[in-house]
């Protein structure tokens, strides 16, 4: 069978997003046992930032995360950006260009070369993103969510992502484009990450602000039984498109038993969960019950057990013919 993409873990929804970041990432390892490689998309995500707990970055993971708070400093907006880098302001996926007598900042530069008009971005907002980066040193680019075809969710100032992030993305405006140049302690610092990004190199990254995600944690949802078939129904209707199988999606999800017992939730690891739909990536019951659901909408699954883990069960927390009960949010089909 093939396992399930989430990290069944008793938790508890709250607000401790750093807690939960250390707690993941020591919990990875375990999980890719027992759940084998539906995992292993999320985990590259996860240790983009080569976290001490889970070696170097991926040559093309999402990113760098960390799992360590790092308080935020004061940051320098300099309208001198310009003797760093210049950066294209048109639609389409930005180019930076490293200017020539380009030297090292000490202190994070930031320059919004598209202003933006909507929503202003502070500390624990979830924001939606796309991103370049690209080497002070010699104007290589090492990373670009564009050439995935994906956007990239990350919540902001609670020691998800390096400090340039953390610090350099508030009081960004939702529609904007931002420029961040990010000296090496605010980056990867002496270890780098990987082969892409030397030890001690300035990182420039151009940063367009998608969204911030305005989305309220669900209710445990109230169900008396489980039936023998799949169960779906439309809590919140989407506006957007709608998933097809192949798809891949970004989602935020409750998982409980039928109890009201929460199993696990990518709320309380404070960022969505993508995964491919109706490849076996995940369990049936979300192969079959996310199909046709809209971006923006809301959908409550109700899964039977040989849809889900059936006789083997999964883990300490779901037993052999366990039927599951989800809360789905559908945030964005990628790609």
């Amino acid at each position: 069978m093939v396992g399930s993409a989430f990290g069944l873990v008793p938790c508890q929804i709250n607000n401790e997003s750093v807690h939960v970041w250390r707690t993941y990432m020591r919990t990875l390892h375990r999980m890719r046992r027992i759940f084998g490689s539906s995992v292993l998309g999320f985990a590259l995500l996860l240790s983009g930032c080569g976290s001490s707990e889970d070696g170097s970055v991926a040559e093309n993971s999402e990113i760098p995360v960390s799992a360590t708070t790092i308080p935020l400093q004061s940051s320098s907006s300099d309208a001198s950006s310009s003797d760093f880098a210049e950066v294209s302001s048109d639609s389409g996926k930005p180019s930076i260009t490293v200017a020539a007598n380009a030297t090292e900042p000490s202190d994070l530069v930031i320059k919004d070369v598209v202003p933006g008009s909507g929503g202003v971005v502070g500390v624990g907002d979830l924001i939606e993103v796309k991103y370049v980066g690209v080497l002070l040193a010699d104007g290589a680019e090492f990373d670009a969510s564009w050439d995935r075809g994906q956007t990239f969710f990350v919540p902001v100032g609670v020691g998800a992502v390096i400090p340039g992030w953390d610090q350099g993305l508030l009081g960004m405006r939702e529609g904007g484009r931002r420029l961040l140049i990010i000296p090496p302690n605010l980056g990867y610092g002496a270890a780098g990450a990987g082969s892409a990004v030397p030890a001690n190199a300035t990182l420039l990254f151009a940063v367009d602000l998608v969204q911030i995600v305005n989305v309220s944690v669900p209710a445990i949802p109230s169900v008396s039984a489980v039936g023998t078939d799949l169960e779906v129904e439309d809590l919140l209707v989407g506006d957007g498109e709608a998933v097809e199988p192949g798809d891949t999606v970004s989602v935020h999800y409750l998982g409980s038993l039928v109890d009201g017992t929460v199993f696990d939730t990518s709320w309380s690891r404070g960022r969505p969960f993508t995964t491919q739909i109706g490849v076996g990536m995940v369990i049936q019951g979300w192969d079959q019950g996310i199909i046709g659901m809209r971006e923006g909408g809301r959908r409550l699954l109700k899964v039977p057990s040989d849809l889900a883990y059936g006789e083997t069960g999964a883990g300490s927390s779901i037993g052999p013919d366990t039927p599951l009960v989800f809360v789905v949010d559908l945030l964005r089909i990628q790609g």
